[in-house]
């Protein structure tokens, strides 16, 4: 019997402090991503799994929660927004929409062996350029965020970092302080034209539960 006060492992409620903090956090990423032109996209916490099977590595394919529907289907629960942004978006868009700027936020999902006893459920908020072949703005922008949360933000870039749906640039931001990771991105030039329209994307994303 399932003890009702226990919680499964690496999830749990927010208190009231906690999710006014949240919600305070939010606010100010959502002030500065619309000043720079980003709008705002909602995404379903399921989907079928099928679709981004291509698109995974072995081990990202083993963090997500999957389970057989009602209709026998495989579905997974999210635990990676980049490739449902490219899903959402690529069949509509035309080259008209581009350069093409939007934002997230919502929960992942992830299990993860190797983060036992860490958390499960994170609330992630990322951005994406459609259509923008250049690093410069991507990187300037999650900059621009870091900045409002940490004295001194350290990015590091690995040029050469291609995994999974990534096709080159990676970069990643550090509290320069604590030298704790607060955000991480990269290019995934590919991965528009799986889901049928090509264009080059950069995106980058950070995980609240990082910031004060």
């Amino acid at each position: 019997m399932v003890n009702k006060f226990r919680y499964p492992t690496g999830v749990r409620p927010l208190s009231i402090e906690e999710t006014a903090r949240r919600r305070r956090i939010e606010s100010r990423f959502a002030d500065i991503l619309e000043r720079a032109g980003f709008c705002e996209i909602v995404l379903p916490i399921i989907d079928y799994a099928e679709p981004y099977a291509p698109l995974q590595a072995r081990n990202t394919s083993r963090q997500s929660y999957r389970f057989i529907d009602r209709e026998g289907e495989l579905v997974a629960i999210r635990s990676d927004f980049t490739p449902m942004v490219a899903r959402a978006l690529a069949p509509s868009i035309t080259a008209a929409d581009l350069p093409l700027k939007v934002y997230y936020r919502g929960d992942v999902i992830r299990c993860d062996p190797s983060r036992l006893g860490t958390n499960r459920e994170m609330f992630q908020i990322g951005a994406e350029i459609v259509g923008d072949a250049s690093d410069d703005e991507a990187i300037a922008v999650a900059t621009e965020i870091a900045s409002a949360f940490v004295a001194k933000p350290l990015v590091v870039r690995d040029d050469l970092d291609e995994a999974g749906y990534y096709t080159g640039t990676r970069f990643y931001i550090y509290d320069s302080a604590s030298r704790t990771k607060i955000a991480q991105g990269g290019r995934y030039d590919d991965l528009y034209a799986t889901f049928g329209t090509p264009a080059p994307a950069i995106g980058f994303t950070f995980t609240i539960d990082n910031l004060d």
